[in-house]
């Protein structure tokens, strides 16, 4: 249920990005035949004015199909009679909706469920058949020790701990109605990664909730940041500080992630950081991404007139293998990484 739920929010989030171009296309003139979410057979269609809205069966994608790209079409209300600048912002929609939608889902949470502020070492929950659950430790215990040595803090709990390996027994002390105990057991294992040893406890997060006006403008702020963090994460990549195997997550990867995200209570956070990431790789200058229509719309005005369709044709086809290399191997290192135990988001 939690895959599904996973699923179900990338496709919202594509369902966006192709509204943000079909949107935008009708309200600047451009006749829009067909919005479809999902390839292959349809399994519903409906034509609702000039558009047909269809419902695919294989759910990986969305298209909005725009008169005049490439199926021929020709006449005032074609994607191609329009001016640079139009089909620049019909392009650039795309990608702006989801910032506007990474944006919205951040400020709804910290409208609601807020912002943590704080974590205390007290105990809130504890993870079935771990080793704190074995050995009796409570909902409501404050942690004060990790084998003798005294804590003040979560962030002390977690290095304590973190000096440890799976398997080995150490003794927590906690506070239980102004009383002191002590419970020894043998640590577990992350199952996200088997190299981390886990008491099993989770602590009582202290929460912060803002008005719409600081929510809207820390949302905001949040979206800046991480656009700044992804681009000096793709430098990264590209000067290879950072291992590409490592640290690109494919749709398996990313199901697997989101479906934790969901049990762990986070998946609203993710689904932005996702939004945000599906707004940026769309700009990366290749057809057919966005970015490699920004690209073409650039060269036509440098040029002085359009570059022609075989050209974009054999560009796109590049563009395409390109992709979908990048999609076979990111699919390839989620298996791997499933098969070897490796977490799909490096420590």
């Amino acid at each position: 249920m939690t895959v599904a739920v996973a699923i179900l929010g990338l496709i919202f989030l594509i369902v966006v990005h192709e509204l943000g171009h079909m949107l935008t296309a009708k309200a600047l003139g451009v006749r829009v035949p067909e919005f479809g979410v999902g390839f292959g057979p349809p399994l519903f269609k409906k034509k609702i004015g000039q558009t047909v809205y269809s419902f695919r069966i294989v759910l990986l994608g969305g298209f909005a199909k725009m008169a005049g790209m490439n199926d021929g079409a020709e006449g005032p209300d074609t994607y191609p009679a329009k001016a640079p600048w139009r089909r620049a912002v019909i392009i650039l929609a795309g990608p702006f909706a989801n910032i506007l939608a990474a944006v919205a889902i951040l400020a709804v949470v910290l409208m609601t469920t807020g912002a943590v502020t704080g974590v205390k070492p007290e105990v809130q929950q504890i993870e079935p058949s771990s080793m704190a659950d074995r050995v009796g430790i409570q909902p409501g215990d404050r942690l004060v020790a990790v084998e003798g040595i005294r804590i003040s803090a979560w962030g002390d709990f977690e290095r304590e701990v973190g000096e440890h390996r799976p398997g080995e027994e150490i003794s927590v002390t906690v506070e239980r109605g102004g009383d002191e105990r002590m419970f020894s057991g043998e640590l577990g294992s992350d199952p996200n990664n088997s190299d981390a040893a886990l008491v099993g406890v989770r602590p009582e997060v202290e929460t912060t909730t803002y008005g719409p006006v600081e929510a809207l403008r820390l949302a905001v702020g949040q979206v800046v940041r991480v656009t700044g963090l992804l681009g000096a994460f793709v430098a990264d990549l590209v000067t290879g500080e950072r291992s590409f195997y490592d640290n690109v997550t494919g749709p398996v990867g990313i199901a697997s992630v989101g479906s934790t995200s969901v049990q762990q209570g986070f998946f609203p956070q993710l689904l932005a950081l996702i939004s945000v990431n599906l707004a940026l790789f769309n700009l990366l200058p290749l057809l057919p991404l966005d970015g490699g229509h920004l690209f073409f719309i650039a060269a036509e005005k440098v040029l002085g007139r359009p570059v022609s369709q075989e050209t974009m044709g054999r560009i796109a086809a590049l563009g395409i293998a390109l992709v979908l290399m990048l999609f076979l191997f990111a699919t390839y290192a989620d298996l791997s990484k499933i098969f070897t135990g490796q977490p799909f988001i490096p420590e």
